[in-house]
């Protein structure tokens, strides 16, 4: 399969662009920050630690944490369409039962689009600072 690099771009460019429309611009710099670190967060612990970290902070109450939620979900939506991966971007488990192969597959192009995304996350939502 072949991947013209202009699509992860746009691909991350239009993800970006929505999240910053769904944030509170008081969390855009965090969530810059949170981006950035994405791609080791998913070679380190996988897609479906991403999925359960999601729920975690969706369902939590401290204000200050949910944009994390809403950051890690957007990108396994947009994943999810950018892959035509089947699966369950609200449900870790439809991460875990994936055969390896697709699986694998699936991470690996997760890391390749969470690098493109943090490539744009200081040019779309500011530049990172502490969460």
């Amino acid at each position: 399969m072949f991947l013209d690099r202009r699509i992860f771009s746009q691909e991350a460019h239009q993800a970006l662009t929505e999240i910053q429309g769904k944030l509170s611009p008081a969390y855009h710099s965090k969530a810059s920050k949170l981006i950035q670190g994405l791609s080791a967060y998913i070679s380190t612990w996988g897609l479906h630690r991403l999925a359960g970290d999601a729920e975690k902070f969706l369902l939590g109450t401290a204000e200050d944490t949910t944009y994390k939620g809403e950051v890690y979900r957007h990108f396994l939506v947009r994943l999810r369409a950018f892959s035509d991966i089947d699966f369950d971007p609200t449900d870790e488990g439809s991460l875990i039962h994936l055969p390896l192969a697709k699986y694998t597959a699936l991470n690996r192009l997760g890391m390749q689009l969470a690098k493109e995304w943090s490539f744009w996350a200081a040019a779309v939502l500011g530049e990172a600072t502490e969460s």
